[in-house]
């Protein structure tokens, strides 16, 4: 898995966390600021860009609420996570809906549809919403 990191407006480097879908989050999260503080650095080596499939960028955090990402091709998908802003929503009350403020952000992913087809993309992405919103993050930290 790749993942983009912003070189202080100097450029953008996406170095790859060899072997990401094994990690647990506290190991991705130190594999993400090592290869981070190398890129910084400048010492990124070719073997740290190369063997990923996928990419992570978060222009979020420059107060982006939707970006469209393009893909660093020969990748699949690149996934693009924006800022969360809260927001009024529909929500189903005792006494049926409601409206109430919750926080809110947009995952947007670009893939190629020559590798992927556009449903299993879609279902993947609804996947992925599906955890944010529901799993128990605090145990991935034990």
């Amino acid at each position: 898995m790749a993942f983009a990191i912003d070189l202080d407006h100097k450029g953008l480097v996406a170095p790859v966390l060899k072997n990401a879908e094994n990690l647990k989050v506290p190991a991705l999260a130190r594999g993400i600021v090592s290869l981070s503080q190398k890129a910084r650095n400048g010492q990124l080596l070719p073997d740290d860009m190369s063997g990923a499939g996928y990419t992570l960028t978060n222009n979020g955090s420059f107060g982006t609420l939707f970006t469209a990402p393009i893909i660093n091709q020969p990748q699949v998908a690149i996934l693009s996570t924006d800022g969360i802003k809260k927001r009024p929503v529909v929500v189903e009350g005792p006494d049926g809906d409601e409206i109430a403020i919750r926080p809110m952000g947009i995952l947007a992913q670009s893939f190629d549809h020559c590798v992927v087809d556009g449903s299993y993309s879609a279902s993947f992405l609804n996947c992925v919403k599906e955890i944010i919103e529901t799993r128990n993050w605090s145990a991935d930290f034990l």
